[in-house]
């Protein structure tokens, strides 16, 4: 019969001329063009759920090929000629289905994902052109009517859909013309259609392609097969997580409303207008719920419905798995048993891949009390419906609370609850029946469930957060690696980068700022400081002294700038760099269960000081600090100047190169702190750099020989000592005019521009 084929091209000429007809019309205004392809797109899902709900698809009800065929009437019942038509009507119905849910969300996303394009131009329209050419075939295998016996209402509608379809792919040829799929890319195109086959699977597929018996594996009972599957409804979201963390916001959003949509289809086979007046027959089943609340979701950004589907849905989707109602369709290959693990592993791990890939906010726990404010709401519904429905048909059992299906598998106890009941008459001939105790403790239960499910996502944070932060750790390493390698230019890894500053300390234009402030806490500070000196860094109270400390040391990380110790980059040879490092805190912290000779021989191992060399300066640091009689003793019977002392001593075994003090003198008696001092000077004897960070203004000046002085993180002044004195300055004096009479003003943190202000 040519009818289907007429009127198929008609409705592609029609659609084509009317795009273009409005587009002409409409003339510059882009916004309102868009349209007219967006209003297409919605038309063919219009037209597509009306042929779908129409009524059933013949072909779902095939068994292994050619068993129930809907080419029986015209082949003859299991006749060879019917194999090749079932296959191909199967894979043709199940490449149309992946086409439709492209071609009806292409128009709204083909501007943020652009390899949308190339696949209608490549792939849908090839898929169309075949419909059209097959398109009495195809009608056959869902109508199972012959098409020489009339017209079908599925059979218009379908060759509407077609028209349509094709109207949308010449459209989409013209205005992308010079679109094509390089070589290079094929293998991501080819990808990207494994995940559309995959997402749009007919349910009942594999059970027209084998035959399906009590000989076949079934899922229940928790025998091997039914843990496989519940191992993968943890897998899988895992895989796509991680598969979709490296793409951009709508990419995500777009692969997760294609799965989402194209799921909802197959979930919704079986479905047709008598649904619509028949209440026993709604989806209300919690996890039905979540098929259609998904997609609206990604579609209309429903946040507090989402969070519902996030912790009442996820719970009820695992224990449905958990515990499968599905009797004779347990069998693998049946349409009821892979439509029932589609829904439940799309309600299982749908949200939380959503959340995975950060479509949606992590919830707090406002979300969740809105989450069970619905659950209250949706349970209220659900009573009600099973109440009263059951006049109307007994099986009736929404959220499995009306039947004893739950109670069964707790036990006697639960039965024994279901006893006690309530019923009401609201009307005449109208009985409802409650199971008070029963359905209140179901209740209670899945709302104390439903706050264990709150406690496992937080822990599923904290480990991803752990994931992630560990991931970016390695990837910095890795590139740091690579830019120590690159600047060493063949060099060994162990040497310095800079040969010309091993014997400095070197600043170039060192920056640092918090996150918690908008100005500078240091700007551009620029030192340069020789072995042998004694270098005094003097500042008032957050001038910035102990932040260019903690930087150089590598506490906490650069803002921008560098830091080079003895020619070692500290960010690119962090390790080289401190291992030039001797560093006394101004707050210590020891581990006071060891000794001191312990405590000072664990940082020699930290450090990889031989035994001889350890031994030999922890017997003259012992004698220079009088510690000969306390040294074997546990740190915590220490005063506080013998603990600053050990810290002095674990600094010094390693002899460093650099060694920083911060405000070491605070607390220490007269004779202490000649020890240190006598200490700093035979450090800087030896061609080493001491750097002395100190309030104590005449010790810096006794024993310093060049000062720097910083204020609000800009550093005012680098002077030598002895030139004070030869120009009779004090130092003390000097210090006060430079802090009291340099107008000096934080510099403020440069606002990154958004990305909505960066494009306005």
């Amino acid at each position: 019969m040519a009818t289907y084929y007429i009127l198929a091209a008609l409705s592609a000429v029609g659609f084509s001329a009317i795009y273009f007809v409005l587009n002409k019309l409409i003339k510059a205004d882009e916004a309102k063009k868009s349209w007219i392809l967006k209003g297409f797109a919605l038309a063919l899902a219009l037209v597509f759920a009306l042929r779908y709900l129409s009524g059933e698809i013949y072909l779902r009800g095939t068994k292994g090929l050619n068993l129930n065929s809907p080419f029986d009437s015209i082949y003859g019942k299991g006749a060879p000629e019917i194999i090749p038509y079932t296959v191909f009507s199967l894979f043709a119905i199940w490449s149309t289905f992946a086409s439709y849910t492209l071609l009806v969300t292409y128009p709204f996303y083909k501007d943020k994902v652009r390899s949308l394009t190339p696949i209608v131009k490549f792939f849908v329209s090839v898929v169309f052109l075949i419909n059209l050419a097959t398109i009495n075939t195809q009608i056959i295998a869902m109508s199972g009517i012959d098409v020489k016996k009339g017209v079908t209402l599925q059979g218009v509608f379908f060759a509407i859909e077609v028209g349509l379809s094709l109207a949308i792919c010449v459209v989409t040829w013209i205005k992308n013309a010079k679109t094509e799929i390089h070589p290079k890319t094929m293998g991501k195109y080819l990808l990207i259609l494994l995940g559309m086959y995959a997402a749009s699977i007919p349910a009942y597929a594999l059970q027209v392609l084998f035959d399906v018996g009590p000989t076949h594996i079934k899922f229940d009972d928790f025998n091997f097969e039914h843990r496989l599957v519940l191992y993968g409804s943890f897998i899988v979201p895992a895989i796509m997580i991680l598969a979709l963390s490296k793409f951009d916001y709508y990419h995500k959003r777009y692969a997760l409303l294609y799965i989402s949509l194209a799921t909802m289809v197959t979930f919704s086979y079986g479905y047709d207008f008598s649904t619509f007046t028949d209440m026993t027959a709604w989806p209300m089943h919690l996890c039905n719920t979540a098929m259609f609340i998904i997609p609206l979701c990604l579609i209309f950004k429903l946040n507090k419905v989402f969070y519902f589907t996030l912790f009442i849905n996820v719970l009820g989707a695992f224990f449905a798995m958990a515990m499968p109602n599905l009797g004779d369709d347990a069998y693998i290959l049946t349409g009821g048993s892979i439509k029932f693990w589609i829904n439940h592993y799309c309600a299982f791990f749908m949200p939380v891949v959503i959340i995975g890939v950060g479509l949606y906010e992590r919830p707090k726990i406002k979300q969740f009390l809105y989450s069970l404010l619905a659950f209250v709401v949706y349970y209220a519904i659900v009573l009600f419906m099973n109440a009263w429905l059951t006049n109307y048909d007994s099986g009736v059992d929404f959220f499995f609370i009306n039947s004893d299906f739950i109670a069964d598998k707790l036990g006697q106890w639960a039965l024994d609850l279901r006893n006690i009941t309530v019923t009401l008459h609201p009307k005449e001939g109208i009985e409802m029946v409650l199971y008070p105790l029963y359905q209140s403790l179901y209740f209670l239960v899945y709302v104390a469930m439903s706050f264990g499910m709150w406690f496992l996502y937080e822990l599923g944070f904290q480990a991803a957060d752990l994931y992630v932060d560990i991931y970016h750790r390695c990837k910095a390493i890795k590139a740091d690696q690579l830019a120590l390698e690159v600047s060493l230019a063949g060099r060994n890894i162990s040497e310095p980068m800079n040969m010309e500053g091993t014997n400095k300390l070197i600043l170039k234009d060192f920056s640092k700022k918090y996150a918690t402030s908008d100005v500078y806490a240091v700007h551009k500070a620029n030192l340069e400081i020789e072995g042998g000196q004694i270098f005094g860094f003097l500042g008032p109270n957050g001038a910035g002294k102990s932040t260019i400390i903690k930087s150089i040391v590598g506490i906490q990380s650069i803002t921008s700038g560098a830091i080079e110790i003895c020619g070692y980059d500290v960010e690119k040879q962090s390790v080289g760099a401190k291992l030039q490092i001797g560093f006394v805190p101004d707050h210590y912290a020891l581990y006071e269960n060891l000794t001191g000779r312990e405590y000072v021989n664990y940082i020699a191992d930290l450090y990889n000081v031989s035994e001889e060399d350890r031994t030999a300066r922890i017997n003259e640091y012992v004698e220079r600090f009088r510690l000969q009689g306390s040294f074997e003793n546990p740190i915590k019977t220490y005063s506080h100047g013998m603990k600053q002392k050990i810290t002095i001593m674990s600094a010094l075994v390693h002899n460093p190169k650099l060694w920083i003090l911060d405000e070491p003198l605070t607390g220490l008696d007269p004779e202490s702190i000649f020890q240190v001092k006598e200490a700093m000077k035979k450090h800087a004897q030896e061609g080493n750099i001491v750097f002395f960070s100190s309030h104590i203004i005449d010790v810096v000046e006794r024993i310093c020989d060049r000062i720097a002085i910083i204020k609000k993180g800009n550093i005012l002044v680098e002077r030598s000592v002895k030139e004070l004195e030869e120009q009779g300055i004090q130092l003390e004096s000097y210090y006060m005019d430079m802090i009291e009479n340099t107008p000096v003003t934080s510099v403020p943190v440069e606002k990154t521009a958004t990305a909505e202000e960066a494009t306005k």
